[in-house]
């Protein structure tokens, strides 16, 4: 992105309903708009998921697994920019977004009607890297972000205050996309920026270290979830409840099969280094729930850290967003 400036509040709020009203047109305009399920199957189901990162794991493993078809659905998986993913939901252009507590909360708070089903990753899975020695070393350094809504800000945000700072001491950079957010530190166009494994054997060879491992703060969030309209939750309970199903075998398997596990990251994440496909698995076993459960708690800290620049997300009653009941106890 050529513009790093911060979008005022107000230009936040109207993006998120421009782009929810234009995917509602798109859709009217167009019977067989992708995702919708024109054919009249109930049991297709396409998901979203906006950054190509190791959280979205037990999503791939239950497609590749064959674990969505041993429940007799037609699951179709889908990658879409964080901005498209909940006007796609909102639309029906998909059925399900894994999408993180920040777009939840800003969406909801932008009048839609939509629950909250699981949460695959319950803290924020980052850590600070820079080349600084110290945290008010990085005053007045350029930090990258994806935008100024999503995981990745809420995850800068937060590590900047617990090292002391505000984000006003840095200059902020929105990149898009966490992949430009990793070849922008490596390449040095940014002093700094959250990452996780794989990209931190790289960003460690390059001379970077970490200031603060985020995820040990054990600070509740929903870094990546899953998310469906009212209207979809109401009409497909069962095909939620069998989703759901193949995601919880999932879990278990990339738990349980180390091989499996990274042959499938290496795949998706075009990793082929061992040691990195190694520390990626250990990483995200630690911090991936046996039991996918969302809570309010996980949302509750992007409502403060949204509060500043998106005042309507104050209004929100969270506990009406958080549907716990598709996920199985073990």
């Amino acid at each position: 992105m050529s513009d790093n400036r911060i979008p005022k509040p107000a230009k936040i709020a109207t993006a998120v309903v421009l782009a929810a009203a234009t995917a509602l047109a798109m859709t009217a305009c167009n019977d067989a708009a992708p995702g919708t399920q024109a054919s009249g199957d109930a049991n297709s189901i396409t998901l979203s998921y906006s950054q190509v990162v190791a959280d979205e794991l037990p999503f791939w493993i239950a497609d590749e697994a064959g674990m969505f078809k041993a429940q007799g659905l037609d699951v179709t998986l889908t990658n879409l920019s964080s901005s498209d993913g909940f006007p796609a939901l909102i639309s029906g252009q998909t059925q399900l977004a894994s999408i993180g507590a920040p777009e939840m909360v800003a969406g909801a708070a932008s009048g839609g009607q939509v629950s909250y089903l699981a949460t695959l990753t319950p803290v924020f899975t980052y850590e600070l890297f820079a080349k600084v020695n110290s945290a008010q070393e990085l005053k007045g350094k350029r930090v990258g972000i994806t935008s100024t809504s999503g995981s990745l800000y809420i995850a800068t945000v937060e590590a900047l205050q617990q090292l002391g700072l505000q984000p006003s001491d840095v200059a902020l950079t929105p990149l898009g996309s966490v992949t430009n957010v990793n070849n922008a530190l490596v390449a040095g166009t940014i002093d700094a920026a959250m990452s996780h494994p794989p990209t931190t054997t790289q960003l460690e060879a390059a001379g970077y270290h970490s200031l603060l491992d985020l995820a040990a703060q054990n600070i509740p969030t929903s870094n990546v979830g899953v998310a469906a309209t009212d209207d979809y939750v109401k009409s497909h309970g069962d095909q939620i409840r069998r989703f759901m199903t193949a995601v919880q075998q999932a879990i278990k398997r990339e738990k349980s099969d180390e091989p499996y596990a990274t042959s499938v990251l290496s795949k998706h994440l075009n990793v082929t280094d061992p040691k990195a496909l190694h520390e990626t698995w250990a990483y995200y076993t630690r911090v991936l729930p046996d039991v996918p459960t969302p809570t309010v708690d996980q949302l509750r800290t992007s409502v403060t850290e949204l509060a500043p620049t998106n005042p309507a997300v104050k209004n929100l009653d969270l506990s009406t967003l958080v549907d716990a009941s598709f996920v199985s106890p073990e």
